[in-house]
Parts: structure tokens; C-alpha cells; sequence
């Protein structure tokens, strides 16, 4: 490896300082076409599923490469590209898990009063709310639309759901079970959350950027090509469980749309109110905290109901049903964060 030399690009901008000077923003048609290959190719899954070319066991196989080795090497390429300056801005870290924690603890409250539902199964539904496709979705959808640039909100948002909302979910869960003592339940978290392939891909990507080390060409090149896979593979996958799921559920509509209504409408008004009305943060921060919060509900929320048995068909026909009112939900969020 090599040390960076020279001109730097320049850092995203950070709380009170000013925008940094950015090429001009592409039209506003190529704004809102950045979202659709990636619905397309979640549409070719489903038509996939349809047609009977693959099943459950093949979304395992493929989640499984994408989770584990394409989307981490993405991330640790994204991260290591940037100055440590520019991949962390503390108000917007604090702003996004505040934000996280308050809408999961809400709807925690609403489920349990108003649904009369037991703990852990008002845990699973109201991660729904705040629990989004981010790594799938999110991640190269905000590459694709702001370019390098988002490689320090990038950063912070996979902070905030790999290290604080789904470990406090499990968490939350594990404790309404009955699920040991409280050290034992920590300290479970504590390991999971520590050997993540997100968790191991932030450190690595924070490592090399703080040494000021480049990555020698051909490994960088390698980690394009892997991590280029990642989102293609996952939401491919996506798609024929998203059909296999719907095929199979139950549409109960009073029960499903409050979360899909709670994932795609207020989770991401709330972010842009926070950000941008009592904040007043730049509006590069705006930008990314929306489109982090916009994005569909995630799959992994799924895994998680299932395994720890919370109610887990409902969450999944609100994944389907978020993630194909995404399409038309996420464009319109690209189109009013850009005006």
C-alpha cells in the first residue's frame, strides 16, 4: 500500500461549516431513473419466483453471499476512499439515533396499549417503523445519486442500524423472552455486534482512512467488482422472497399498513423535520438522512421475527408491500429532497 499524496478530494461538509463546491446536480429526470434498475431487477426476481425457477432455499444461498462478502467489501471500499474528516459529523450521528431509538420506543408504546400485543411481538412490528432495506437499497441508491459524496453519511447511517437498532431489537426481544440475565444478554449482543461483516468492514474501511493508506489498484479494483455485486444479488433475492412471501401470507390489511405507512411516510417526514427544521444542518445531511430513511422495510427484519417466533407473517407481507410502493415512494422522496 501506498500513502495518499497530493490534492485531496474535498470532504463532504460538516455542521456549521459551509458547502463544499460540488459538480452540478444532474437533471431531475436522471435524479429520479437512479431508483429504477434497482426496482426493476427486484421485479425480475419476482417474476423469477413466478415463473418457478427459484425458491426459499436459493434467497438463502444468495442473501447469504451478498450479506456476508459482496456488500461488506463494498462498504470497505466506499469507506477507505474518504478522509476521516468527512466520515463523521457527530450531530447527524446523534440526530439519525435519537431519531431510531425514539420511533422504535413509540411504537413499542402504541403496539403494547393500543394493539394489546406482547412484548417482544410489539418489538418486532414497531422495528418495521424504523428498520429499512439499507445495505440493499439504500447504500447504492445514495451512491448512485450523490456520488462520493455519501460516503460519510454512508458511514453513520450503517453505524446506526448494524450497531444500535438491530442489536437493541434482538436485545428488547431477548429481554421481553426471558432470555437470561442482563450481562448474559449484553454480552451476546456486545460479540454479535463485534464479528458483523458490516461492523468488521466499517473498522477496516475507519482503519485505512485514518493511516491514509491507498488501497494498491488491483485489491481496489477487486473490492469494485465484488462489492458492484451486492446490490444486484440482494435485491434480486428480495424479489423472489418478496412474491414467495405474498404467495403464501395473509394480506391483513389493518395490521399491515400501519407499518408500511410508518416505514415510507413517517420515518422519513420525521428525518427531514428533525434535520432540516430544528437542526438546519446542511442540506448534503438532509439529503442523506431522507434517503436513508425512505428506503423500504428490511428483510432482516423478517429473519429476525422469525427466528425469535414474534409474528413474523404480517412483517412479511409488509416488506412486499413496502418495498414495491418503494418504487413510486422513493423517486417522489428524491424528487422533494432536490428541489
Amino acid at each position: 500500500m501506498r500513502r495518499r499524496g497530493g490534492a485531496r478530494r474535498a470532504p463532504a461538509a460538516k455542521e456549521g461549516g459551509g458547502a463544499p463546491s460540488r459538480p452540478p446536480a444532474p437533471p431531475q429526470r436522471e435524479k429520479l431513473a437512479v431508483s429504477t434498475p434497482f426496482f426493476a431487477v427486484i421485479g425480475l426476481g419476482a417474476f423469477s419466483a413466478w415463473r418457478g425457477m427459484f425458491s426459499l432455499d436459493t434467497v438463502r444461498v444468495l442473501n447469504a453471499y451478498a450479506f456476508l462478502i459482496a456488500a461488506p467489501a463494498m462498504v470497505l471500499r466506499v469507506m477507505s476512499r474518504e478522509p476521516v474528516a468527512a466520515l463523521w459529523n457527530g450531530l447527524f450521528f446523534a440526530a439519525m439515533a435519537l431519531l431510531g431509538v425514539a420511533v422504535l420506543a413509540c411504537g413499542i408504546l402504541l403496539f403494547r396499549r393500543l394493539a394489546g400485543l406482547p412484548f417482544p411481538t410489539a418489538v418486532s412490528r414497531s422495528q418495521c417503523l424504523v428498520g429499512g432495506n439499507f445495505t440493499f437499497l439504500g447504500v447504492p441508491l445514495m451512491l448512485a445519486f450523490m456520488g462520493d459524496r455519501a460516503a460519510a453519511p454512508i458511514v453513520i447511517a450503517l453505524i446506526v442500524d448494524t450497531a444500535l437498532i438491530v442489536p437493541l431489537s434482538i436485545g428488547l426481544i431477548e429481554a421481553g423472552r426471558g432470555g437470561g440475565s442482563p450481562w448474559r444478554i449484553g454480552l451476546r449482543l456486545v460479540r454479535g455486534t463485534l464479528v458483523n461483516p458490516f461492523m468488521l468492514s466499517i473498522l477496516g474501511g475507519l482503519a485505512l482512512s485514518l493511516s491514509g493508506l491507498v488501497l494498491p489498484e488491483p485489491v481496489d479494483r477487486f473490492l469494485l467488482f465484488l462489492g458492484s455485486s451486492a446490490a444486484p444479488v440482494g435485491i434480486f433475492a428480495l424479489g423472489i422472497a418478496a412474491f414467495l412471501w405474498a404467495r403464501s401470507g395473509d394480506l391483513q390489511w389493518r395490521i399491515v399498513m400501519p407499518l408500511v405507512a410508518g416505514k415510507l411516510i413517517l420515518h422519513p417526514l420525521l428525518t427531514w423535520f428533525v434535520l432540516a427544521v430544528l437542526l438546519r444542518l446542511d442540506p448534503l445531511w438532509v439529503q442523506a438522512g431522507v434517503l436513508y430513511a425512505a428506503v423500504p422495510i428490511a428483510a432482516n427484519v423478517f429473519i429476525i421475527s422469525e427466528r425469535f417466533e414474534t409474528g413474523s407473517r404480517p412483517i412479511a407481507v409488509a416488506i412486499v408491500i413496502s418495498t414495491a410502493l418503494a418504487a413510486l415512494t422513493y423517486p417522489f422522496a428524491i424528487w422533494a429532497i432536490s428541489g
